[in-house]
């Protein structure tokens, strides 16, 4: 009877801990600005939109407010099935990057990209699907 007690006490008690009230506040970040695939790294957010084979990156501070591509480089590839590594190269359009990827058949793929900003170094993965 004791032992039944404790284990209501104990329900009971983790009930008032989370009552609806009880809130952490509205996130720093609102994903999905052009309705892509979104990583975040350590000091910035990124989304990866895709149209086709053209893929187009796009990167956000931890408010989420665009950042210009200005001072950022980029080491890419795209991974096949089977091991195939190939390079993928991204342009910079000021505002984000464009690189158009060759599938060559595959039915998935995972995009690495390591995004080099002064000192600072991330890395996001992404994988894509190809339809």
């Amino acid at each position: 009877m004791k032992k039944l007690l404790t284990i209501a006490t104990l329900l009971a008690s983790l009930v008032a801990f989370a009552s609806p009230d009880h809130d952490h506040g509205a996130p720093a970040f609102q994903p999905k600005k052009k309705n892509g695939m979104l990583k975040s790294a350590h000091k910035n957010h990124f989304e990866l939109a895709r149209e086709g084979n053209k893929l187009s990156l796009y990167v956000y501070d931890q408010k989420g407010t665009d950042v210009t591509t200005a001072g950022f480089k980029l080491d890419s590839k795209v991974e096949l099935p089977k091991k195939k590594t190939l390079p993928i190269t991204f342009k910079d359009m000021k505002t984000h990057w464009e690189a158009d990827v060759n599938w060559q058949d595959a039915h998935r793929a995972t995009l690495k990209v390591s995004i080099h900003d002064g000192k600072d170094k991330d890395s996001v993965k992404f994988t894509l699907e190809n339809k």
